[in-house]
């Protein structure tokens, strides 16, 4: 979230009249892409090979900090920076092997109409919007698509993808962005607001990766949305990940979310995360230890551990690293403070070199090995490169032992990447010890 990432430049904090102001959790706090380019090492250095930064297109409102209320498509914002300074940030990142992932909003501009005046030209005709008012509770809770689709996302002008002169300025907007910026993938807000087959043309027109957020715990409904886009953010899996390992539920319903793989296109691409800009953070909802409530880091730590080696693309969100713990939105949005030696940082880092330097534990097939409620142990394997990946749920001590391994003989010694003790196989099966929420990753 750039503006609340890093201040490189404080000349802009107050861009267009709309000022930045710290004490206020709603408005602008003068994060920039300067301030991005003067920490990408900090990125890196926790084993990042990707960045996604929030939209960077001209707002006009003193609280639009988060870049989701466009109002000139064909604009950087100036809090930001300018269009040569996004572009420097994109080839900085580059120069150190870092990818960066754009987040783009077609789905909407801000809330111009009626009030106040409608968005920049060419957005700036009445017939390019649908007019149905707002999506209401009772619109989400009966599923009412035709209303999430063609109603407005709290009071924000809802674009009609259905008119051809519409559709077709978004997608020429899309392809302009991508070839002026040189970003390499684009996460596309607000999806399941917008047309399908509207999606399917953006996401021709755009030619690059893209991932979509749909918010939603239904596998069946994010995962029809990667027919139409490349990916999807795996609010499923969130939902289950904030269950079993913030409030000690049971280790099945991995087992049972894993089941519904079969709704995406491919679940190798699904975003997995533990806490975004638009929920509490993992630490302000997880349940703590029975007594100790205030003891939250093992069941994080452990949410880690499973994020960062699970099938999927792993997404952090900032101030995980720093153990922040803000409640829902604005809360959640809190200004990063840079400290590389926090305990979770050097977590974080030593998860990234695991699975950096392990292309099984990167996109290779997965298959578990064990389940129950306390425990679970999966397998990846890619050319000839295995993990096996074990959880404690618990919070105490868990031996078991576990057998049927791919690829690996008898006599076969592995060592856990995040300490350095080892086990061999015997007769097919290792027998182990892990201690309260702790995650083992064996390889050779």
């Amino acid at each position: 979230m750039t503006d609340r990432f890093s201040n490189g430049d404080p000349s802009n904090d107050n861009y267009g009249g709309f000022n930045s102001n710290n004490n206020d959790q709603r408005k602008w706090h003068g994060g920039d892409f300067q301030g991005i380019i003067n920490q990408l090492d900090y990125i890196k250095n926790m084993g990042f090979t990707a960045i996604w930064i929030t939209p960077v297109t001209m707002q006009k409102s003193e609280y639009a900090y988060h870049g989701y209320h466009t109002y000139d498509f064909y604009a950087v914002d100036g809090h930001l920076g300018t269009m040569d300074k996004f572009k420097e940030l994109v080839g900085k990142a580059h120069d150190k092997n870092i990818a960066v992932m754009l987040d783009v909003v077609p789905n909407h501009t801000g809330d111009f109409q009626p009030g106040n005046g409608i968005a920049k030209a060419p957005f700036d005709k009445a017939d390019w919007y649908h007019h149905n008012g707002d999506i209401t509770g009772a619109d989400y809770n009966s599923n009412n698509q035709w209303k999430i689709e063609n109603g407005d996302v709290a009071g924000l002008d809802d674009l009609n993808q259905d008119n051809p002169a519409t559709a077709n300025e978004l997608k020429n907007w899309i392809k302009w962005l991508l070839n002026e910026s040189g970003v390499d993938g684009l996460r596309v807000d607000t999806v399941k607001h917008v047309p399908k087959g509207f999606l399917k043309d953006f996401d021709q027109a755009a030619n690059t990766f893209t991932l979509g957020e749909i918010f939603s715990g239904d596998p069946a409904y994010v995962g029809d949305y990667t027919r139409y886009l490349d990916a999807a953010l795996d609010f499923p899996m969130y939902y289950t990940i904030k269950d079993v390992f913030g409030h000690d539920q049971s280790m099945r319903k991995i087992k049972e979310r894993y089941s519904d793989d079969r709704y995406y296109r491919d679940a190798q691409t699904n975003g997995v995360f533990i806490d975004n800009h638009d929920v509490k953070r993992f630490l302000n909802d997880a349940s703590g230890k029975p007594g100790a409530n205030y003891d939250k880091w093992p069941q994080l730590k452990t949410a880690l551990g499973f994020t960062l080696t699970s099938r999927g693309i792993p997404i952090i969100y900032q101030g995980t690293e720093q153990g922040f713990n803000g409640g829902d939105d604005p809360a959640n949005r809190e200004n990063v403070v840079f400290n590389a030696n926090h305990d979770l940082y050097q977590y974080i880092a030593k998860l990234n070199r695991v699975r950096n330097s392990h292309p099984a534990l990167q996109n290779g097939s997965q298959k578990e090995k064990w389940a129950d409620d306390s425990f679970y142990s999966f397998q990846r394997s890619k050319n000839g490169d295995e993990a096996i990946v074990l959880i404690n749920n618990s919070w105490n001590s868990q031996t078991r032992t576990i057998g049927n391994f791919d690829n690996l003989s008898n006599g076969t010694r592995l060592t856990n990447q995040l300490s350095n003790d080892s086990i061999q196989i015997n007769n097919g099966s290792i027998t182990v010890t892990l201690a309260p929420k702790e995650v083992k990753v064996f390889t050779k």
